[in-house]
């Protein structure tokens, strides 16, 4: 039976190749400004609402309001390696052609223009004592537009040369998925060592998925000779009409051990997941579509059957989906207050395997934080993933059981320029 499908939802997930990625903490995600313009180096200094996400262990320790609430949007915008400041200092104006032949040899250097990222939206994450909850709704995408594409676009059918050229559009790719997720975390102390304060925490996740796109090439191509476009570029979705097409729970389990001015923590987010996508109403988009000089024709507007695709682009997108699970990660995080109104953290966080969560699987970083003025904390992050950097700043503004803290971060990687800001504003504790 053919169904329509719902144009917003899938175009949300299209967009959202535009969508840089902000520091987060694995599926659950980042409450937490304070986490983000310290480049998401808190695996040791999470408290109160915060420990749901990267700590639970720390909730265990002194320190911890006895009541903390919480709300967060973390946003970030971009692409590479033309992006968005590329754009806009050529806005308005015919942007000259030593200028796209640059952009041009970017593109062709880095085998695509890329699309990726994530958004946090965190509308509710609360504290009482040793436990903490929060809901978090993650949106990610992360995707590719081939060097034919960006030369169709820069230059026109006749290409950087001037004369027409053939193009097959084999690495045209978009994945994109939507969760939600619940999350309970509890932690205190322990008298298993002789020397410091040791803390462990566990946090129980219930992981909603809303839904999950996967778009693959099959086949298209750009002519010149007679001038045409073939376009093919298969996506499978999940039921449009159903606002839940995957469940499970999961488990993250950390510890920490204090010692005077030092903390050492390890946390192994999702060291359980039984997450999922339902694959049993899987639909088709053909996304077909043809333009020569006398006519045209398109195929986008409706959903089919799986099982009315090619077996072979049945095999494919299903496997995309099915793949799209909850991957293990393991965080270490040491935090440092020796010099008064200064504090040091460092991370190192590696995520095992690809799964939903569509970013590097390596990253280590070093953030700050510094009080000058004792209810204006200043902080500052760096972090490396992959072959990409990320620079974060912000601060915050702390006036007893009232906290606003803001971010921004800036992401370069292969000459790909990403921006984006977080905002949180608590009650009780930040």
């Amino acid at each position: 039976m053919t169904r329509r499908i719902s144009m917003t939802r899938l175009a949300a997930l299209a967009l959202l190749g535009a969508i840089a990625m902000p520091a987060t903490a694995a599926a659950q995600g980042n409450a937490s400004a304070a986490a983000t313009a310290m480049g998401g180096n808190y695996t040791a200094l999470a408290r109160n609402f915060n420990a749901v996400a990267w700590n639970p262990a720390n909730l265990g320790l002194d320190g911890n309001s006895r009541f903390s609430l919480g709300l967060s949007p973390q946003l970030g915008m971009g692409m590479g390696p033309i992006t968005l400041s590329d754009l806009n200092d050529y806005a308005g104006v015919v942007v000259p052609q030593s200028v796209r032949e640059q952009w041009m040899q970017k593109v062709t250097d880095n085998a695509g223009q890329d699309l990726g990222g994530d958004l946090h939206v965190t509308p509710l994450a609360l504290s009482i004592g040793r436990f903490a909850f929060s809901a978090t709704t993650t949106v990610r995408a992360d995707g590719n537009l081939p060097p034919g594409v960006a030369e169709l676009l820069l230059f026109g059918n006749a290409g950087r040369t001037g004369i027409p050229q053939d193009y097959q559009l084999r690495d045209l790719a978009l994945d994109g998925n939507a969760t939600t997720t619940f999350g309970l975390a509890y932690g205190r102390k322990v008298p298993l060592v002789p020397i410091g304060d040791l803390a462990l925490g566990v946090t129980g996740k219930y992981m909603l998925g809303h839904g999950a796109a996967s778009m693959r090439d099959n086949g298209s191509t750009i002519t010149s000779n007679p001038v045409a476009v073939e376009l093919d570029a298969p996506m499978v979705v999940t039921d449009t009409a159903e606002w839940v097409n995957g469940r499970g729970f999961g488990f993250d389990v950390g510890a920490t051990w204090q010692l005077g001015n030092l903390r050492t923590s390890a946390v192994v987010h999702d060291i359980v997941s039984t997450f999922k996508w339902d694959t049993d109403n899987l639909y088709y988009l053909p996304v077909r579509a043809s333009f020569d000089a006398n006519n045209s024709s398109s195929e986008v507007d409706s959903l089919l059957p799986l099982s009315s695709a090619p077996q072979d682009v049945q095999a494919l997108l299903t496997g995309r989906i099915e793949a799209a699970k909850v991957k293990p990660m393991l965080a270490l995080g040491v935090a440092w207050t020796g010099i008064k109104r200064l504090t040091l953290a460092a991370d190192l966080r590696q995520r095992f395997g690809e799964g939903i969560e569509l970013g590097p699987q390596t990253q280590i970083g070093l953030g700050a934080e510094l009080k000058l003025i004792p209810f204006v904390p200043l902080r500052a992050g760096v972090t490396s993933y992959g072959d990409a950097m990320r620079y974060s700043g912000g601060l915050g503004l702390e006036f007893g059981v009232f906290n606003l803290q803001a971010a921004a971060m800036l992401t370069n990687a292969d000459g790909r320029s990403d921006t984006g800001f977080g905002l949180t504003m608590s009650f009780g504790g930040r």
